[in-house]
């Protein structure tokens, strides 16, 4: 019977040793892995923030996210704020595609050719629905990771930054979940993205400098009042709008102005729409931004989309090589060798 006892001690004893060493083993992994992910944060991140190649960057996003996000969890490590990241730079690839789809339709639409438009707005549904999950999770784990970490609720109260990085990802977090908002509506609602976003975002900008962070949370602000019935009420919209560019202008990065070319073609407005996209094009000796060099590649190229579906909705092809901000009813301004017959036959 004492030798039972003492074996059954024995054993238990054990079990406690190996539970400790293995719980230590985790702990140590777990700082492990966080270190990494802080490294990647502060070392990684921000030249990958100076390329502006957007297709590049959202393809290793997409291509590496199951990677890295799989990777860095297995081991006890918590990356939320880079899947943010990672997600909002793969959300551009997945909405290119849709501008792709749409553009298709938009062709065949003009054509009468009933089945190709219809198959081409399925395609683009589908693909709004894929971009829509994408910005929603980029909405969700920012909003997750700096609730916990600085003890705020998102929307409601603000949280005392310490790091620039965390600033960052919570204004293209923002941006993201305003954007899953749009893309839900126009996939039909595939994803059920909370429409009490815009509201929370609205608020939850004006916790970061405006001034900082080249004038795009106000006029992130601006496209709610915008679009909100009601919360344009006492606002000035299309002031906020010009004095954020103004700022977007001089730290070399115009998402600005893809807020307020999105803003007015929410609202049927051609005419400011189109003042949008000369701005953007004919900024007096611009200087793009070399630290957020990919924010402003993805300007670009949001704005070139928009560009492209009012072109190819009006005459039947994107926009002409070097033609932003430039219109087929305004002879002087097409390029050489071009003129309006040859866009409208």
């Amino acid at each position: 019977m004492i030798k039972a006892g003492v074996w059954r001690m024995a054993a238990i004893s054990g079990v406690i040793a190996a539970s400790t060493f293995a719980a230590g083993c985790a702990s140590i992994e777990r700082g492990a892995t966080n270190l990494a992910i802080n490294l990647i944060e502060r070392r990684i991140i921000p030249p990958q923030l100076e390329i502006a190649d957007v297709d590049m960057a959202c393809r290793f996003a997409t291509g590496n996210y199951p990677l890295i996000s799989g990777g860095t969890r297995a081991f006890g490590g918590d990356p939320q704020l880079l899947e943010s990241l990672l997600l909002v730079s793969s959300a551009a690839c997945s909405e290119q595609r849709a501008v792709e789809e749409e553009l298709r339709y938009l062709r065949a639409a003009k054509q009468n050719n009933i089945e190709e438009a219809q198959d081409a707005r399925i395609g683009q549904k589908r693909l709004l629905e894929i971009t829509a999950r994408r910005q929603l999770g980029a909405f969700e784990a920012m909003r997750n990771k700096l609730q916990d970490k600085y003890d705020f609720e998102y929307g409601e109260g603000c949280p005392e930054f310490t790091r620039d990085f965390d600033e960052l990802v919570y204004l293209l977090g923002t941006v993201a979940g305003l954007q899953a908002v749009v893309n839900d509506i126009a996939s039909q609602q595939m994803v059920g993205v909370p429409t009490d976003i815009a509201p929370k975002s609205e608020r939850a900008l004006t916790c970061i400098s405006n001034a900082k962070w080249w004038g795009a949370p106000n006029a992130a602000r601006a496209v709610v009042w915008s679009i909100l019935p009601g919360a344009s009420e006492g606002k000035d919209v299309w002031g906020t709008f010009n004095l954020s560019m103004l700022i977007g202008e001089r730290q070399g990065v115009r998402l600005s102005h893809v807020m307020y070319g999105l803003s007015a073609l929410a609202v049927g407005d051609t005419t400011r729409f189109r003042d949008a996209t000369k701005r953007f094009a004919n900024v007096k000796d611009y200087k793009p931004s070399e630290q957020y060099a990919l924010v402003e590649g993805i300007s670009v190229a949001v704005m070139t989309n928009l560009s492209d579906r009012y072109w190819t909705e009006n005459v039947g092809t994107r926009t002409p090589v070097g033609s932003m901000g430039k219109y087929w009813d305004e002879e002087a301004a097409m390029p050489e060798g071009m003129n309006v017959d040859d866009l409208l036959n």
